[in-house]
């Protein structure tokens, strides 16, 4: 595999993780494990406070990233300035897939926690498939806490084919 050139990271995003939030989403995986909805059982579960479900910090910045909470260099977002090929990300003529995901978790997420997230984005990287011509771009995203020590890391291997073939 051809090793990603990377922008620069974007600009720092914190988001409080919400106990609505944490319930809806295990809810909406069809998760009935009462840790996700309940301090006793997580406390009882072993946990210091009801956990995040896997995969939840893909969307956490959708419930939980207040304005109170941004830092002055924060912009409301992820995305790095320039990290797609157009300023949208999605108005070149073609098809965009969602190829993979990935998580490393350093700790376990938990409802209360403020996290700070940055992204980075590579170059497009073309391979040729089976259908013809694609690009594959990563997009890390690494969450640490107020401290700065890291919570999870994820990637996300976005797939474009021009003309959508």
């Amino acid at each position: 595999m051809t090793e990603p050139v990377w922008s620069g990271r974007g600009p720092p995003l914190r988001v409080r993780i919400d106990p609505g939030a944490v319930s809806v989403f295990a809810r909406a995986l069809h998760d009935a494990n009462p840790v996700f909805r309940s301090e006793a059982a997580a406390t009882e579960a072993g946990f210091a406070a009801v956990p995040a479900p896997p995969t939840f910090t893909f969307a956490m910045a959708h419930a939980g990233a207040f304005p109170d909470l941004q830092p002055s260099d924060g912009a409301g977002r992820l995305m790095p300035p320039g990290g797609l090929a157009t300023e949208d990300g999605y108005s070149r003529d073609g098809l965009y897939l969602h190829g993979e995901q990935h998580f490393t978790y350093h700790r376990t997420p938990e409802v209360g926690d403020v996290l700070e997230g940055r992204m980075r984005v590579s170059e497009p990287i073309e391979k040729q498939g089976s259908r013809g011509r694609m690009e594959l771009t990563y997009m890390d995203t690494e969450w640490r806490d107020l401290e700065g020590r890291p919570v999870v890391t994820e990637r996300i291997v976005s797939i474009f084919i021009p003309g959508g073939q």
